[in-house]
């Protein structure tokens, strides 16, 4: 770690420095020479919702509406914003621009510049701990290319915008470096981490936790002197607390709305990396990722959440890093990267998607808002950690070009592709949104999970009933009822038309705008519009609906006049059919789960109750465990996604 203080003539060598990875990243994820409408970066659907975002919170200031809450989408109950990817922090900071250029800019500006902000913040923070500016610009170029942040800036603003990560960093390291006070640290960590939370609560619970195992590695492998570490944990724990208490409304938020979000966390044993995915490179990578496609694609989750692709060539030099390099620094860092990637693993080990056993981060998968974090994302801080024990073993005395050669090597293994550099999304509003009177409650079919860019693009026009995709999961109240999984996956074979007809009048839908052809992504994969088009027209005919304007981008369905109107009773019988199949549906999953957790106790010889009664508040629908029984050899496998 440096002891001098930068000299002022470094500050334009950093500035250039930011400005090179901000031109990089321009170059590599050009636009289109013409952005229409809703151009955007990134997968369609995760895209939207973003840009949603952005947009709505000046339109919330300035319509006098309530930030953290909308009746905007999944009308008439609404949706809470606390657990959604809601970004106020750059929703916020960006406010003026989204009204001047409109989201969709702001978005792509945002995301172009998320990996090299990033990076820049990694470079700063390996110019801080060695002082070598060659050492440095390296390991802010491979966090840049890092499998994690590739993957994210597919899509996920709130996941690829972690700069904060590596300025915390940055701010401790020069703290201990030259003699911050108390308060400084303080007040600069604080706005750090307050500023990560408003971008990604995930990756802010995620920074806590990790740095806390950084500071037990250090005072074990690299005890600081006691005045040192005093005023360092002083500082740490102020900038801490200065965040919480500026965050508590959002936070106190949350903590209200944890039980009714904990249905729809993510699947963290399907979000975690596989044990092979260290060396296996997926079709983001440009070095033979296109080759293990047939590899790569077992892995569960998808490409985009498999972060762990640290290469062969990286992997073999941070082992002889830390076997060679006498510093503390270096082993504090292997050990991180070594954490980090262990607890990417998940709850269960996964080998090309097969589950083998528990992993460490099972317990903890048990755990309240642990739960909601996903392994795969642990990813970031081992990428982290190898970037700067690369840079410190780059910075020793008597570096010669051979190092910078391995360097440069371990770089191209991990080069993104150019594919990934392409992936715009073009979607364009149809007309007929236009033919909507202002505040009309609308239902939009096939659903496509792009309605809330077509909502932002209409300017807010209409409110979207049970649906409006910002987030994982099945809404509820919509979620209880039978049809409500195949009209989410749009499989209207399996929709009966007195339950359709009931659920539109339930929810006051007044109408239904029926698009054709040529709109629609699920999941990231283009699917056969044209066929879902033509059932949903059936089941709404079927449903007592029809179709009362028409438009070469669609049409727009209203209820037949004098329809049989259905009674509070018979909705009622639906509701408890859905909640009788969603109890059937998850039943095998639980089932998994508990046998796991009992594999996993008896492999530790740990009692199972404690992780047992964890599993039981996340349940849901809740199951007694004492009526599961698990076979004691015979391995589960959970159910398909």
């Amino acid at each position: 770690m440096r002891n001098e203080p930068a000299p002022r003539h470094q500050l334009p060598r950093h500035a250039a420095v930011c400005l090179l990875f901000l031109a990089a990243s321009g170059v590599f994820y050009a636009p289109p020479h013409h952005w229409p409408g809703l151009t955007s970066f990134g997968d369609g659907q995760d895209s939207l919702g973003f840009i949603w975002f952005l947009n709505w919170w000046p339109f919330a200031l300035s319509h006098h509406l309530p930030l953290l809450f909308t009746h905007d989408v999944d009308y008439p109950a609404g949706t809470d914003l606390v657990w959604k990817t809601s970004i106020p922090a750059l929703g916020l900071l960006a406010a003026p621009f989204t009204l001047r250029f409109g989201a969709p800019a702001v978005f792509n500006v945002l995301m172009i510049a998320a990996p090299a902000l990033s990076a820049f913040a990694l470079y700063l923070a390996a110019w801080e701990l060695t002082g070598a500016f060659a050492a440095a610009l390296l390991a802010g170029a491979v966090f840049a290319c890092s499998g994690y942040e590739i993957g994210q800036t597919l899509g996920h603003l709130n996941l690829a915008f972690t700069a904060a990560v590596p300025l915390s960093l940055w701010a401790c390291l020069r703290a201990a470096a030259h003699n911050w006070p108390r308060w400084r640290l303080g007040v600069v960590l604080g706005g750090l981490l307050l500023f990560e939370f408003g971008v990604s609560q995930e990756i802010f619970a995620s920074e806590i936790l990790f740095g806390a195992a950084a500071l037990l590695l250090l005072a074990w492998l690299a005890p600081l002197p006691r005045p040192v570490l005093a005023r360092l944990l002083a500082g740490i724990l102020l900038g801490l607390g200065l965040c919480l208490l500026l965050a508590s409304p959002f936070i106190w938020a949350m903590l209200r709305g944890y039980a009714a979000a904990r249905a729809n966390f993510s699947t963290p044993d399907v979000y975690s990396d596989d044990l092979l995915a260290a060396f296996i490179p997926t079709p983001l990578v440009f070095l033979g990722g296109h080759l293990a496609l047939p590899l790569s694609k077992l892995f569960t989750g998808n490409s985009a959440e498999q972060g762990g692709y640290y290469s062969l060539p990286l992997v073999l030099l941070a082992l002889y890093i830390w076997r060679t390099t006498p510093l503390a620094a270096a082993r504090v860092l292997a050990g991180m990267a070594l954490l980090a990637a262990v607890a990417s693993l998940g709850p269960y080990v996964h080998v090309l998607g097969h589950s083998l056993g528990p992993a460490p981060w099972l317990p903890f998968a048990q755990m309240p808002v642990l739960a909601a974090m996903l392994p795969g994302r642990f990813a970031l801080y081992a990428w982290l950690s190898l970037a700067l024990l690369l840079a410190l073993w780059l910075a020793r005395p008597g570096t010669g070009w051979r190092r910078y050669a391995l360097a440069g090597l371990c770089l191209l293994a991990i080069l993104p592709a150019q594919s990934t550099a392409r992936n715009w999304r073009q979607p364009v509003l149809p007309s007929v949104f236009a033919a909507l009177p202002p505040g009309a409650h609308v239902l939009v079919l096939p659903v496509f999970a792009q309605e809330m860019g077509w909502q932002y693009a209409s300017g807010m026009r209409f409110v979207l009933v049970g649906q409006g995709y910002l987030g994982n999961g099945m809404p509820a109240p919509f979620s209880s009822w039978p049809l409500y999984p195949a009209l989410w996956r749009n499989l209207f074979n399996q929709i009966g038309p007195q339950e359709f007809s009931a659920y539109l009048q339930a929810y006051g839908v007044q109408y239904v705008v029926l698009l054709p052809h040529g709109y629609g992504y699920y999941a990231g994969k283009p699917v056969d519009e044209a066929a879902k088009t033509r059932a949903a027209a059936v089941s709404l005919q079927q449903a007592g609906w029809r179709m009362t304007t028409s438009a070469p981008q669609g049409a727009l369905y209203q209820p037949i006049p004098g329809r049989p109107r259905w009674s509070v009773g018979q909705i009622a019988a639906f509701i408890a059919q859905g909640e009788q199949r969603q109890r059937a549906a998850v039943l095998p999953y639980e089932i998994h789960r508990v046998c796991q957790i009992r594999r996993f106790a008896r492999a530790t010889g740990l009692p199972p109750a404690p992780l047992l009664y964890l599993w039981a508040l996340h349940a849901h629908p809740p199951f007694p465990a004492a009526g599961i029984s698990c076979p004691l050899t015979a391995r589960t496998t959970p159910p398909p996604e």
